[in-house]
């Protein structure tokens, strides 16, 4: 049995219909479970609760070998590092408690480089969390694959969208269901053992002006990217976004730190690299949401 945590998320949804589709046993931890679909329901088991309470995740862990682990999503705490360390340190004692062996944790590239990135260094220090666990654990090492979506009102209302990146630098992009894919071979595959960081990190690197073509292409319209202060950037986040502050400052932290080479401490592979190419991606998630 496998559980699958934040179904209703966008890895964690793709994860969910890609098990159901290849007919494993798989059991849901959510809270709301009218979120997911009623084709989905009939083939799953559904445990309810939420994933910062350690006997309802220890409940919900129960004969299952595996785990898909995610920190859910958010742009409003207060302490990002407290956030991700809450719900690691209660993954961790659930999954001692109810004796799973494997995790498969959602984690992020560049836990080598030592540099300060924000959102991605929590990310690193819920994986080592995790791994305290005593159980094995694949950390997917994954490059930033949604900082796109906060772009989307710019993009609609004036075609720019806007990062404090030079717009020349590339670096790795990858498609949410590549990540999906990847999770599912370690959550169906009942033979490995270990602690183990494994890099998955799209076809190729990418600057944020080519994508700005691409986008053009697609869209049929000219799209311009424009590289901002980290000032103006967090300004953006804050008004338009009405994020936190610790969030808007912990993301342009993970952003400059990609710009300094964080995701370079993992040279690429042919087990690496995986298939979609951003201009799927972007026709697929983003295009759609623009037009």
């Amino acid at each position: 049995m496998i559980l699958v945590t934040t179904p209703t998320g966008n890895t964690g949804s793709m994860i969910l219909q890609q098990l159901v589709e290849r007919g494993q046993q798989v059991r849901i931890f959510v809270r709301n479970p009218e979120k997911i679909s009623a084709d989905i329901l009939e083939k799953v088991e559904v445990a309810t609760g939420s994933l910062l309470n350690e006997s309802e995740f220890t409940e919900a862990l129960q004969g299952c070998e595996t785990l898909y682990f995610c920190v859910p999503q958010s742009n409003t705490q207060e302490d990002v590092n407290a956030y991700y360390e809450n719900f690691a340190n209660v993954a961790s004692n659930a999954i001692k408690n109810a004796g799973t062996r494997r995790v498969v944790y959602l984690s992020s590239g560049g836990k080598e480089s030592n540099l300060q990135a924000g959102l991605i260094t929590a990310l690193h220090k819920g994986e080592d969390i995790i791994i305290q666990s005593g159980a094995s654990v694949r950390a997917l090492r994954c490059p930033v694959f949604e900082t796109l979506l906060y772009q989307i009102t710019s993009l609609k209302k004036i075609g720019v969208f806007s990062l404090p990146i030079d717009g020349n630098y590339k670096s790795p992009q990858i498609a949410v269901k590549d990540i999906a894919s990847k999770a599912v071979e370690f959550l169906i595959d009942k033979t490995w053992t270990g602690v183990e960081g494994f890099a998955v990190q799209g076809p190729a690197k990418i600057s944020y002006n080519e994508i700005a073509l691409q986008m053009s292409e697609l869209t049929g319209k000219p799209v311009h990217f424009q590289q901002v202060s980290k000032e103006d950037y967090i300004k953006t986040l804050l008004e338009e976004h009405h994020t936190s502050e610790a969030f808007a400052v912990s993301l342009t932290e993970m952003l400059t730190a990609i710009s300094n080479g964080l995701y370079d401490t993992e040279p690429r592979t042919k087990t690496s690299s995986t298939p979609t190419p951003i201009k799927e991606w972007l026709s697929e998630s983003l295009v759609p949401k623009i037009l």
